[in-house]
């Protein structure tokens, strides 16, 4: 039984890459495989590159001092940390949040089974991170230190231990959210506060990991001994890998006991959690006024609803909104510095911290993409909007409303500590204003297009079309080329013409790509929403 339920689980996992939901038939082969090369070269190339490089850099140092099993201690906090900010949302999505449980809930299957297979697939998620970063380590320690048979193993199993490590963590977090939302009447709110908790955490831990690394290779000896006394768990932890079983054996039972407790726990509460509606307040009636809104404003009201109503939605679509206020106040602390930094290194381009300023601000711009899974998220739902006595284009304005919505007033506050800090003339500073807000603009229309173009109506779990969706992807994917290319061009030949004209170039070209779109929207995208 746990076999089939995970089978389901892992469909619904991948569904994407075999099904084509729009056409309702499966994806060729040919589709299928390019789909999973892309994810490939995005998880293995991309990351696996940026670990391996680490991995590189720190083995060699601790190798020489005789200090294996540091290094491992650091890249399996790494694992950790990656595996964990890759799938610790899953643990509360994935085990309380499935839109099939009401069903499931009702068949004769086990509960614990349920509960089982949901676990599995919690924990093949976090594998999957994990061993992005545990892969490259033992590769590269294998072969700076000549190692036997016993050395290869005890490695593997480091890898499924720390993955361990992160299922516990996931279901711990998970648990604890899906505790606290009981007692709040929106379940999104605690969930959503705690992910910003943790990615700001998480950046905290970036801004400051180089450095860190750094002062632990040139004193690995000192905080080796350090650790040695006073963190006996972390010890083990690098010493399992290292190829020291009984190291191996103690942490195993270390983790197996903590996930003891923790099975325990969910086994216990997973079915009042997962079909609890919340607190609620008790109604009462009270006679007001109601007032008349126009089709544009209560149509953006319920995309503002169902945008604020799920978790899912808004830290995968609108974490923009944090990071450009964020990147706004870091400007206002360091921002100068930066500007002087830019001043140095391009001294011959006279306007570099502008673009540069830009290009962030659109890059951060791209975390906002909620007009891209607007449309799949309707799913079976989607007769309901399409029998309001509303146009098909006032319905798409509202998806754009929403994304525009959110990221206009963070991006124009991030842009403002921009010229504060930049200190140019006044065109300058308009244009600074400006270009981001159309990029903004650009990018909403681009996403609701993508969105018409590969829609998922048929989801069972809402991280399908907010997360895996082709739409999303290739939104995210666009976005970061556009900011990433206007910097590069800028500094391969576009500072020749200077920063004012530059800008106004990429003004002209951003307005006529949307309105290009927005054509495109108006007649050919209202008839493909009219047809699913």
């Amino acid at each position: 039984m746990i076999g089939i339920l995970l089978k389901k689980q892992t469909a619904e996992v991948w569904r994407g890459y075999f099904y084509d939901a729009k056409e309702n038939k499966a994806r060729s082969r040919l589709s299928t495989a390019v789909r999973f090369l892309l994810f490939a070269l995005l998880m293995i190339g991309l990351l696996g590159g940026i670990f391996t490089a680490l991995a590189l850099f720190l083995c060699q140092p601790f190798a020489d001092a005789g200090m294996g099993w540091m290094y491992f201690v650091v890249m399996g906090m790494v694992a950790i940390l990656l595996g964990a900010f890759g799938s610790i949302f899953n643990g509360y999505a994935g085990l309380y949040l499935a839109k099939d449980n009401d069903l499931l809930f009702s068949m004769p299957v086990p509960l614990n089974s349920i509960l089982a297979a949901r676990l599995l697939n919690v924990y093949l998620l976090g594998l999957m991170y994990v061993a992005i970063v545990c892969a490259p380590a033992l590769i590269v320690y294998w072969v700076t230190v000549p190692c036997g048979v016993s050395v290869v193993c005890a490695g593997l199993l480091w890898t499924f231990l720390v993955s361990a490590i992160v299922l516990v963590l996931s279901c711990a977090l998970g648990w604890v959210v899906a505790r606290i939302s009981l007692k709040l009447k929106d379940k999104g709110l605690v969930a959503a506060i705690a992910a910003i908790l943790l990615l700001a955490a998480y950046w905290v831990f970036c801004s400051q990991i180089y450095a860190a690394i750094n002062d632990l290779a040139v004193n690995a000896a000192l905080y080796g001994a350090q650790v040695q006394e006073s963190a006996a768990v972390l010890y083990n932890f690098g010493r399992a890998a290292e190829g020291d079983w009984f190291s191996l054996l103690i942490m195993t039972a270390v983790v197996g006991a903590v996930f003891a407790v923790v099975w325990l726990v969910l086994s216990r509460t997973f079915l009042h959690t997962a079909t609890a509606s919340g607190a609620q307040d008790k109604a009462t009636y009270r006679e007001k006024t109601i007032r008349q809104k126009s089709p544009a404003h209560a149509l953006l009201k319920k995309e503002l609803q169902r945008f604020t109503s799920s978790v899912n939605y808004m830290l995968n679509c609108g974490l923009g909104t944090v990071l450009l206020p964020l990147f706004g106040v870091l400007l206002l602390w360091k921002g100068e510095e930066y500007v002087e930094l830019f001043g140095e290194i391009f001294a011959g381009m006279p306007g570099t911290a502008s673009i540069l300023l830009c290009a962030v601000a659109c890059m951060l711009v791209v975390m906002n993409d909620a007009a891209s899974p607007s449309v799949s998220l309707e799913g079976r739902n989607l007769w309901l909007v399409r029998s309001l006595p509303v146009s098909t284009w006032q319905i798409l304005q509202s998806k754009l409303h929403l994304q525009i919505v959110l990221t206009a007033l963070p991006l124009f506050f991030c842009s403002l500590c921009a010229i504060l800090v930049l200190r140019v003339s006044l065109v300058e500073s308009l244009l600074v204003l400006l270009v981001p807000q159309l990029f903004m603009l650009l990018l909403a229309h681009l996403g609701l297009t993508l969105g018409l173009l590969w829609p998922n109506l048929k989801w069972t779990d809402e991280t399908a079309p907010v997360k895996r969706s082709m739409a999303v992807i290739l939104t995210i994917i666009a976005g970061w080329v556009c900011g990433f290319a206007f910097a590069v061009i800028w500094l391969w030949q576009g500072w020749h013409i200077g920063v004012v004209l530059y800008l106004v170039i990429a003004a002209v070209l951003a307005i006529l790509a949307c309105l290009g779109i927005r054509l495109w929207l108006r007649s050919g995208g209202c008839k493909r929403f009219e047809a699913l």
